[in-house]
């Protein structure tokens, strides 16, 4: 039996539902549809998802907050496990690129010595050919100026306004720090305008050429060939003060003057690539006549800026000299090679003799190794391959404490120039069988306008005469 407070409603006919409205049901038809609407049970559906999904949120978000959690720990755990082995890695690849660095900048420094050894003996080997290009030339030059004068005289007027302007425009070239385009440079390119304007007047004026009634006289005084003064020559008697255009008694006049206005016992530096660019001109304002400059370095090291002091020096009007830092564990023949060769040529009047500088070795203070006879067979051999190549007598640079310890207070260079180096004292100890010295560098740390910071001072000993002389 149903329980009394159990109560099922009577199955409905479909076929009712469907068809004519049953008389017996006097429900209206819109409240039978409200009361058993079907958006009823999914709302009733919807709220339930939602609460379900809420419950299981509430259960998964604090599991999803211990994950993260956890995460981070082992995340930190293994950072400071990495951490050793990438600071060890960083400091690895650091030192493999000192490493790299400390290896491969030596040998660029050799390879751009090298290549400015190059290009200097390109110079060197080219010299002599322009030189005797200039001589076969010169002759030919003069005439050619001389027949196109009337035909160029008119063209320069009218392109010198515009060169003017032209140049006026361009900026100012300069070599050094405070040096204009060198001499020798400026020489160069007024040779080359002069030649190319030549040319250019022998073109425009041959059409003309062969209307001119040339005088016999004339014509063999032209073609005769005019005695050009070697490039070298004139040099030494422009130094000297001489005229290339004087007469023979203008000469014998001359030749009682000196060449120079230096005094006795008159002063000078020298410098090395460790002096940078030097302003010459303020240096031979201030007093000083003469100069050495650094030129080789045992068996490989060459002044990267030799050249440019070396004839810096020689513009400004200095006497200048090259000397070698010597390496007595390498051939000596070699080095004095390297010298010579990198001063060039010395037969302008300008140029001191070669200097042998004879010190300790630089890396321990000590004689390279060998006994005093050792030191005396290189020296000798040295300066024997100097005097074969130059024809001069070279001078030896030392210090009192070398000579006596390396040399063992040998005699037997006392026919060669002393150069000692002597400081905070009145006056230098002789070594050797020297009586004299020629050159005192009686301070390294000499202040003189034109060279930045601290450089050497020397002394000569002698008449302007002599130090002239020893430049001849």
């Amino acid at each position: 039996m149903a329980s009394p407070d159990s109560y099922e409603p009577p199955e409905e006919n479909p076929r009712t539902q469907a068809g004519t409205p049953n008389p017996a049901n006097t429900e209206p038809m819109d409240q039978r549809n409200s009361t058993n609407s079907p958006e009823e049970p999914n709302d009733h559906r919807r709220q339930s998802a939602t609460h379900k999904g809420a419950r299981f949120a509430d259960r998964v978000q604090p599991a999803a907050q211990r994950f993260g959690r956890q995460v981070m720990v082992l995340l930190q755990r293994l950072w400071l496990w990495l951490a050793p082995f990438l600071q060890r890695f960083s400091r690895r690849v650091a030192l493999l690129a000192r490493r790299g660095e400390e290896w491969l900048s030596p040998r660029m420094q050799r390879f751009g010595r090298q290549v400015a050894l190059w290009v200097q003996r390109l110079q060197r080997r080219a010299a002599p050919y322009v030189q005797r290009l200039h001589q076969w030339a010169a002759p030919y030059e003069q005439r050619i100026q001389r027949w196109a004068a009337p035909y160029v005289e008119p063209v320069r007027k009218r392109v010198a306004p515009h060169v003017a302007a032209v140049r006026a425009k361009l900026p100012v070239m300069r070599t050094g720090r405070h040096h204009r385009v060198s001499t020798r440079t400026r020489s160069v390119q007024i040779g080359a305008a002069v030649a190319a304007f030549g040319v250019l007047a022998l073109v425009f004026g041959s059409t003309g050429a062969q209307h001119r009634a040339v005088d016999p006289a004339v014509q063999a005084e032209d073609m005769a060939p005019a005695a050009a003064p070697a490039p070298q020559q004139a040099l030494k008697d422009t130094f000297d003060g001489k005229s290339k255009s004087g007469s023979a008694d203008e000469s014998e006049e001359n030749s009682d003057q000196p060449k120079m206005k230096i005094g006795p016992n008159a002063s000078g530096i020298d410098v090395s690539n460790h002096n940078g660019s030097v302003d010459w001109n303020k240096v031979a304002a201030s007093g000083k006549k003469f100069a050495f400059v650094l030129a080789t370095d045992g068996q490989s090291f060459t002044n990267p800026m030799f050249e440019e002091q070396f004839q810096g020096a020689k513009e400004a009007g200095l006497l200048t000299g090259a000397y070698h830092f010597a390496r007595p564990t390498g051939s000596a023949v070699a080095q004095a090679d390297r010298l010579v060769n990198t001063m060039g040529n010395t037969e302008d009047g300008k140029t001191l003799p070669p200097v042998l500088d004879m010190e300790v070795s630089p890396s321990g203070g000590s004689c390279y190794g060998k006994s005093s006879g050792e030191m005396h067979t290189w020296m000798q051999t040295f300066l024997d391959r100097v005097k074969e190549r130059t024809g001069e007598k070279g001078i030896v640079y030392a210090n009192p404490s070398f000579w006596s310890n390396c040399m063992d207070g040998s005699d037997a260079f006392s026919e060669y120039p002393l150069w000692v180096a002597a400081y905070q004292v009145d006056q230098p100890s002789i070594p050797g069988g020297w009586d004299k010295y020629t050159f005192w560098q009686f301070t390294h740390k000499g202040s003189v306008p034109g060279v930045d910071g601290y450089t050497d001072i020397n002394k000569f000993q002698g008449s302007g005469e002599e130090l002239l002389e020893l430049a001849d």
